[in-house]
């Protein structure tokens, strides 16, 4: 999964720890269940934001770059993407990883906060405690079947992004970018004509603007290009539409894919895998 392919998943595949389960998200997002004991793990500049859950034990597991006490039962860590961390564990516990994509994640707070993407910045924590954030993890973790795990990966990032102590989504003002009317408009035509060419002309004469300037003024909204955010949207809807069984021909066209083959090749770019694989092991 390319997902997966994260730097935290990778160092901790090459340290003591057995990944006990794992699982494409969708839009770039994964999950995984590890357990780990005796160990010195040591993570480089993550190329996710990752937030951990400790399920299982961890009170012999401690941070040894930074002071922190020893971690616990339902304890949540969170490393911003480009974080480095070193840690201590001098016994067995089970834990729980989310990654999470930078650019998804600005996309998520310009899309449902209506805030700007540069607004958006993640604190380090280690061992906090938030039973509400712990509770929908874990959720998350148990949850089967895409749809199921959308609705509560929703519930999960607005939490993050607004709760106090996790992400700050509102301090930073709005330059540059659209109207927050004039985006809602643009959201609500990508969204009904996504089964179209959806041509940039077209989404620039909605905003009421060059396409040049309309490019500047998406990207700064939204932290995406319009291109990008056309494309994230159709995966999604692919995605959704894949996890429901539908044929992969009327997916395509659904989402305004050229054709099957059209779809598995932007499927696999973002997965890994092709569509029929992906549905096989949901």
């Amino acid at each position: 999964m390319t997902t997966l392919a994260a730097s935290v998943f990778q160092r901790l595949s090459r340290s003591n720890a057995r990944l006990l389960a794992a699982r494409d998200l969708g839009a770039g997002f994964g999950l995984a269940a590890w357990e780990n004991a005796q160990d010195r793990v040591r993570y480089e500049e993550t190329r996710h934001h990752v937030l951990s859950l400790y399920t299982e034990d961890g009170t012999k597991s401690r941070r040894v770059d930074r002071q922190a006490a020893a971690g616990h039962p339902g304890a949540l860590s969170l490393m911003p993407q480009g974080a480095s961390s070193e840690w201590q564990i001098d016994g067995h516990f089970r834990f729980v990883h989310l990654y999470i994509p930078d650019a998804e994640l600005r996309a998520f707070a310009a899309e449902t906060l209506d805030r700007p993407p540069a607004a958006v910045a993640l604190p380090e924590v280690t061992f906090a405690d938030d039973p509400v954030l712990a509770g929908l993890l874990g959720q998350l973790a148990r949850a089967e079947g895409v749809l199921a795990s959308r609705g509560i990966q929703v519930e999960l990032l607005h939490h993050l992004l607004t709760a106090p102590g996790w992400g700050q989504a509102a301090s930073a003002p709005r330059r540059g970018g659209l109207a927050a009317a004039t985006l809602r408009r643009l959201r609500a035509r990508i969204e009904e004509e996504l089964d179209q060419p959806l041509r940039l002309a077209d989404l620039a004469a909605t905003a009421g603007l060059s396409e040049f300037h309309f490019q500047r003024a998406f990207r700064a909204s939204t932290g995406l290009s319009p291109r990008a955010w056309v494309e994230r949207r159709r995966m999604v809807r692919a995605e959704a539409l894949i996890a429901e069984g539908q044929p992969l021909a009327e997916v395509a066209a659904a989402c305004g894919f050229a054709h099957h083959a059209h779809l598995t090749r932007a499927f696999r770019k973002a997965h890994g895998v092709a569509p029929s694989v992906w549905r096989a092991g949901l």
